[in-house]
């Protein structure tokens, strides 16, 4: 019953992580939206960035706003939803790891680590630990699978899996190669990639909206699926 607690404490603070980061977007729109049509009102507004000597004129702000929302606000809440979903993750396969260690049964440790720890529970957690490390560089596909392996949740779909891989290929894109698609990203993204190799990564409305839906959905259906399991 233990881990069904942590398991629900979890999904109530990863979901309530991912409204506050939507909350976010859609609370900066309006506000630049307001600032814009009270510039719009008086024309005679310039504004001084005193950290990079910037001067931003009314025409400039108006134009700029738009471009804020559409690129900058976008990018940055969007990696924040992939952010949110990855640490879950994580999260998620150290509760299940920690309640149910003979998953790791055959792994091999560092003696000078078994010497060092204080408990059977610490040596445990290293290991798990280990584990984790390595599931991490794997794809998102490699995730699902370590998960299904040990939990037999059958959830998420092949589909909404993919869609995962794709919204995680574009946020690698953002944030390593200066959000322009590579053969990498192609790779990664699969059948459902929005762009070949050279072309930049949007993240339009629609898009971020679904993948805000969509990252929801797969926290609350592996949840859901895991507390019933062990409950």
């Amino acid at each position: 019953m233990a881990l069904a607690e942590d398991i629900a404490a979890l999904r109530d603070r990863v979901l309530t992580d991912l409204n506050v980061a939507h909350d976010y977007y859609t609370e900066t729109k309006i506000a630049l939206e307001i600032v814009r049509r009270f510039i719009d009102s008086d024309e005679t507004i310039s504004l001084q960035n005193l950290a990079t000597g910037t001067v931003t004129t009314h025409t400039d702000l108006t134009v700029r706003a738009r471009g804020y929302v559409k690129e900058q606000l976008a990018e940055a809440t969007f990696q924040q939803f992939i952010s949110i979903f990855e640490n879950y993750f994580f999260d998620l396969l150290r509760l299940w790891l920690m309640a149910y260690p003979q998953n790791l049964i055959g792994r091999k440790v560092d003696f000078k680590m078994v010497l060092d720890a204080p408990d059977k529970d610490s040596i445990t957690l290293l290991v798990v630990g280990k584990e984790l490390n390595e599931v991490l560089y794997e794809r998102p596909t490699g995730w699902f699978a370590y998960l299904e392996d040990r939990a037999k949740l059958g959830c998420p779909t092949a589909a909404e899996i993919e869609r995962i891989a794709e919204a995680k290929a574009s946020r690698d894109a953002l944030v390593h190669n200066r959000g322009v698609a590579s053969k990498s990203y192609e790779l990664k993204a699969g059948k459902l990639a929005r762009y070949v190799d050279g072309q930049r990564i949007e993240i339009p409305e629609p898009y971020h909206r679904e993948t805000w839906e969509l990252i929801r959905k797969v926290i609350a259906d592996i949840s859901n699926g895991a507390i019933a399991k062990v409950s």
